[in-house]
């Protein structure tokens, strides 16, 4: 499985309706807890991947490096290469300038800053953004992911 076959089915899995409805939850009750669900789902998602034999293997919270504390979300290992990523979630995205997922210190950049210092295979941030914006604001909000994030690539 390649790493874009992957994110389809990532996609595929927290884009069905049982899934949106649990994710509708955080929007009444808050990011504190939609982070941690994002990942368990994840993890169950990775797990019945792997055990279909369409990924070789993954592990979560795992160090980037030997010589480096700082740990990642998750190791996921398709077609021989390791594919490294981070979750981070954001409810409410209008309030998206004003919160802590693109600052310093624990948000987004932080991730990407971070995945910067592996040295082996694919890396990417999965941001978790809920409600779902009207396209004319996803459109504004990729935007401002992109102006603060150059000249690193980002892609939906």
């Amino acid at each position: 499985m390649t790493a874009d076959a992957l994110y389809a089915e990532i996609d595929r899995h927290f884009l069905a309706a049982e899934s949106l409805r649990r994710a509708a939850l955080f929007v009444r009750h808050g990011r504190s807890s939609a982070e941690g669900w994002f990942k368990g789902e994840l993890m169950l998602l990775l797990e019945s991947l792997a055990k279909d034999g369409r990924i070789e293997g993954w592990r979560a919270d795992v160090p980037i490096s030997e010589d480096n504390r700082q740990r990642c979300d998750f190791r996921i290992v398709t077609g021989g290469q390791p594919l490294w990523l981070e979750v981070k979630t954001q409810v409410q995205p209008g309030q998206v300038a004003d919160s802590g997922v693109m600052a310093r210190g624990g948000g987004f950049a932080d991730d990407l800053v971070k995945l910067m210092r592996v040295r082996d295979g694919e890396k990417g941030v999965l941001l978790f953004v809920v409600p779902r914006p009207e396209p004319s604001q996803w459109a504004g909000l990729l935007a401002t992911y992109s102006r603060r994030i150059a000249p690193l690539g980002f892609r939906e």
